[in-house]
Parts: C-alpha cells; structure tokens; sequence
C-alpha cells in the first residue's frame, strides 16, 4: 500500500476521532493534509515516513513566526501518535525550545483610539463595498468590548441583544462562548447601524459582513486598520512590531483596569472580572494586562504598593 493511501485513511479517522471528543479541528485538518501532501512530493516511493522528511516538515519556514511553526508541530505530533498506535511507524519531532516573545504590545491613548474612530467615520462611501458603513461601528466594538478580531466578524444579527445591551461569542478560542455587555453609547451605535445598513437581512446574516452577504476576511479589515493609522500619523514600526489590530484588545485591557483603579476598585479583584469578560481560560493571562497598566500608568502601581504595604512583614538588617 502507498504511503499517501494509508496516511490518508488513517488521517480520516483521526479527524473522525478528534470530533467525536468535541473538537472542530478545522485549521488542524488543512494543516495536516498539507503535511501528507508535503510526504507524497518528497518520497512518493516510501513505504514509511522517514526521519529526514519529518524534521524537514517542521524546520520553520521563511516568514513563519515561533508560535506558528510550534503550533504545527503540536498538530503533527498528535497525529503521528496515532499513527504509532495504528502499526504506522513514524518519527516523533520534538517541539522547539520556546522562546520569549520580545513583542511589546502598543497601548494606545484615549486621544489615539479617538482619532482611528474620528478617521473611520470619514471613509468615503462606495458603491460596491460596504466599508465606510461598517468599519466605524466594528473599530467601536473592538475597542468598546475588547473582542478579538475573529469574535467580532463572526458575530451574526442574532447574536446582538440591543435590549439586554450585550453581544454573544459563539464558539471562540478554547471552543468557550460568553456574553459581552456593551456600553449603551455603543448599543445606540449599533442600533442607528441595524436601522441604516441592514433593514432586509436575516438573523443568521453576519453583522459585518461585506455588500455581498459574505463573511469579512481579518485581512482586509487590518489592510484599512494601516490606513487608518497613517492618516492618524501613528507610525508603524514593521513587521512583528506593530501596532497591531490585537492591540486595540490590550488598550481595552488596560484602559478598563485604569478606570477600575480610578474608582478605587483592588486591582486583584478586577482581575478575575476582566479575565472572564475578555474570554481568557485563566487569570494568568489577563495578568500581563496589570503588568502593562502599570508600566503606563504609574500611579496605578503606587496605589498597588499602598494597598499591600501592611501585608509583608519589615525585614530588619
């Protein structure tokens, strides 16, 4: 039997396996199909994965970022377990030693965050897309709700409660949902947008969605998020220096804990909060939002230190 045969059927059971446990394993099968593929072309002869064609496979590739490349290799060293486990013997690659990301994300100012949305709302319109309708509202729902970019296009017409003042995330990272409360300035937003640009819909259309009815590619809305920011005369600083559209995520963040401090609110009981509110599997992840509060805003920290000052004992030397 061919090795791309075999691989593939056993493929197919492992996608059926993983589903019947609850996972979707959609970006997962594209990635692994792409790795029977890659075997095909390099040993179309084999009758069994070899060492050399599996470490070429997983060596990172030109433009291919730490996580990306460990991400595939989780993929890869999953199924080759199964393949193990189903009398296919193949090399398991070891995961590359992680690195400490050096990304320090951009925090916009309030006077930054105004002036993307100040330069959104003057987008000429177009007759053939849809953009300087959407945009404004979706840059305000990024910033108002802290959603990720994928939550926010996926949010359909019937995920918006106008009444409840909140939006519901369906399915998001770590297959969680939840419900997001919305400020009622953003609620009225939302209802002048429903009223104006989308009076013959469905409740199952996609509340961004583009002048066609499809869905909005991430791509296209971080395309117009560089515009914005050159016309705002906020630079660039290249690639893998941002800002990034996922910081507009962590400006929420901290924003949100400096307006907790400013109302006396303990910082370590806002946290758990947020952690809910934003969608993190765990506090630990919504800690590094206190960490870069305080490096912008210092007064933060001085509060945290006057708050824990009687809780350490004095070390006399």
């Amino acid at each position: 039997m061919e090795t791309l045969e075999q691989m593939t059927g056993l493929l197919n059971e492992f996608l059926v396996q993983k589903r019947a446990l609850g996972y979707k394993y959609v970006e997962q099968e594209y990635s692994l199909k792409r790795f029977v593929d890659f075997i095909n072309e390099s040993e179309p002869q084999g009758k069994r994965l070899s060492k050399e064609a599996i470490l070429e496979y997983c060596g990172r590739r030109k433009h291919e970022t730490p996580k990306t490349q460990t991400n595939r290799i989780c993929d890869l060293r999953q199924f080759i377990a199964y393949l193990n486990a189903n009398g296919f013997e193949a090399y398991m690659p070891k995961l590359p030693r992680k690195q400490q990301s050096e990304y320090l994300p951009y925090v916009f100012t309030h006077t930054e965050m105004s002036s993307i949305i100040s330069v959104a709302d003057s987008l000429k319109k177009h007759s053939h897309y849809n953009c300087a309708e959407v945009y404004p509202v979706l840059f305000r729902v990024l910033y108002g709700c802290g959603l990720r970019i994928s939550e926010a296009l996926n949010l359909r017409i019937c995920d918006v409660d106008l009444k409840g003042c909140t939006l519901t995330i369906r399915d998001s990272k770590f297959e969680k949902s939840r419900l997001v409360v919305m400020d009622i300035s953003l609620v009225r937003v939302i209802s002048r947008f429903l009223c104006e640009h989308c009076k013959i819909t469905l409740e199952s259309d996609y509340l961004f969605k583009h002048k066609d009815g499809k869905r909005r590619s991430s791509q296209a809305v971080y395309e117009c998020f560089r515009e914005l920011l050159w016309k705002c005369g906020i630079p660039f600083r290249g690639r893998g220096f941002g800002p990034r559209l996922h910081d507009i995520r962590h400006t929420f963040c901290c924003h949100a804990l400096k307006k907790m401090s400013d109302a006396g609110i303990d910082m370590y009981c806002a946290l758990p909060v947020l952690s809910a509110y934003i969608g993190h599997s765990g506090i630990t992840s919504t800690e590094k939002y206190l960490r870069l509060t305080e490096e912008f805003y210092p007064e933060v920290r001085s509060k945290m230190r006057m708050a824990v000052s009687q809780v350490y004992p004095e070390v006399y030397v």
